[in-house]
């Protein structure tokens, strides 16, 4: 990951988002018990940097519901992408 962290635009904003090991495993720990809407919830929260930044995010998800859980899958494709793995026979 980014030093800076993952920085995006969202609704015109700049907000960067910077998750640890530890909010990782709460996401992943919540979605495997299907608690999947509020895991994506609490991660954005959690990973986000300002707290200006908070009062958009709350705005926005109390306008879009979806909006927390597509903001979850695109940091989490940042800080944990996909590893190439091939199995070998």
């Amino acid at each position: 990951m980014n030093e800076k962290g993952i920085e995006l635009t969202v609704e015109g904003k700049d907000i960067t988002f910077s998750p640890s090991p530890e909010i990782y495993g709460q996401y992943i720990g919540a979605v495997a018990q299907g608690d999947i809407a509020d895991a994506a919830h609490n991660f954005v929260m959690q990973s986000v940097n300002s707290e200006d930044s908070k009062g958009a995010l709350r705005q926005l998800a109390a306008d879009n519901p979806g909006a927390m859980m597509q903001l979850a899958s695109v940091v989490m494709a940042q800080y944990a992408p996909k590893v190439s793995i091939t199995i070998k026979k």
